[in-house]
């Protein structure tokens, strides 16, 4: 089956949830016999023709990126020539969208619903009711827990909406051998320095935690805030930038807990829970109403904490000084992962949705 996999980005070009869902579930249909190729909305003059991991990615021509969006005229034109049968989408992606709509290819597809469109809201007086006509037009909606869809305004009222958790490779993301985690003397954070992440907080909490360090792994618009912060308040947090995947299994390995205190609707799911989950590493997470607190259950995978609440989250942290509980969080964060989230069952899934959804007219 020829499938086209729709974003702005893939894993280990771009690093982010998303892309590596993407990058992992197109190598694991490729591995089935399926000819999987990413098309990515682009910001630049031309087309670009590259591969990852032997997948052929193609980026199209753009002018710029707009609220974090892609401008990208040629998107359109593209999916026009393509001769996939099906077109994956991810959203939110408003270029892909709008250029759907326009063009029409005529293709049948599925959509992954990531997340509602959070801080860009004054778009969508414009950009809502074609999202709700091209959601409405998908054969399958994939939303990625039940909580984001009962709480989102564009799925609530669809018929066509399927629920499809973000997977994790068990065997990459492991507890290692012995199976001996948090054994470090650090609290860990991993993700995109943005302002959704909760750092401002993070940071709040941990003017109160001086006795604790602190990894922060990532990058992004807010890494000079928080230098800044760190120099002028004597913080013990250390910024390790982007970090390979070996060493980022090793960092959770070492976690006393992850720590993920976002604060706004998107973050819908929190692929850095499963990660560190599948390495038996504890988590600390803001009770958000999407999928993060359906991932992360309290008391059995790791702690939740209400959101926006710096003393609630510095005695989580404190919580954690307890062996026992510490043990008992690791194991179950762990069998939590192995139960419901590995991605050889969710890719299962999505393999399963593609197949049903099959063009046989392309």
């Amino acid at each position: 089956m020829r499938i086209t996999e729709v974003y702005k980005g893939i894993y280990p070009r771009t690093m982010g949830g998303i892309e590596r869902y993407i990058h992992d579930a197109a190598v694991y249909l490729r591995s089935r016999g399926h000819a999987v190729d990413v098309l990515l909305a682009g910001s630049r003059p031309g087309t670009r023709h590259f591969e990852v991991d032997d997948v052929p990615v193609t980026e199209s021509p753009g002018i710029c990126t707009v609220l974090s969006n892609p401008i990208s005229p040629g998107l359109g034109w593209l999916m026009r020539r393509s001769n996939a049968e099906l077109f994956h989408f991810h959203v939110p992606l408003p270029s892909a969208v709008l250029s759907w709509m326009t063009w029409r290819p005529g293709r049948k597809y599925v959509v992954t619903y990531h997340s509602d469109i959070v801080r860009q809201k004054a778009a969508l007086w414009l950009y809502g009711p074609l999202l709700r006509l091209f959601l409405k037009g998908a054969d399958t909606v994939l939303a990625t827990s039940e909580n984001y869809r009962k709480s989102s305004p564009y799925l609530s009222g669809l018929t066509n909406v399927e629920i499809l958790p973000l997977g994790v490779d068990t065997e990459r993301f492991s507890p290692g051998e012995g199976g001996e985690v948090g054994t470090g003397d650090y609290y860990l954070f991993v993700g995109r320095f943005r302002e959704y992440k909760g750092i401002p907080l993070l940071l709040d909490a941990w003017k109160k935690l001086a006795d604790r360090k602190l990894i922060m792994v990532g990058g992004g618009r807010m890494r000079s805030y928080i230098r800044k912060r760190i120099e002028r308040e004597r913080l013990p947090v250390s910024l390790r930038g982007d970090v390979s995947d070996d060493q980022l299994v090793e960092l959770y390995r070492g976690a006393r807990a992850l720590l993920l205190p976002s604060t706004m609707r998107s973050e819908a799911f929190g692929m850095v829970l499963t990660e560190a989950m599948a390495c038996g590493t504890p988590v600390i997470a803001s009770n958000l109403p999407t999928g993060v607190s359906w991932v992360c259950r309290d008391g059995e995978s790791g702690l939740s904490v209400p959101i926006g609440d710096v003393e609630a989250l510095v005695m989580a942290v404190r919580k954690l000084d307890d062996p026992e509980l510490r043990r008992k969080l690791s194991l179950g964060a762990r069998n939590r992962v192995l139960a419901e989230l590995d991605s050889r069952v969710v890719f299962e899934r999505l393999e399963e949705v593609c197949l049903r959804t099959r063009d046989d007219s392309a």
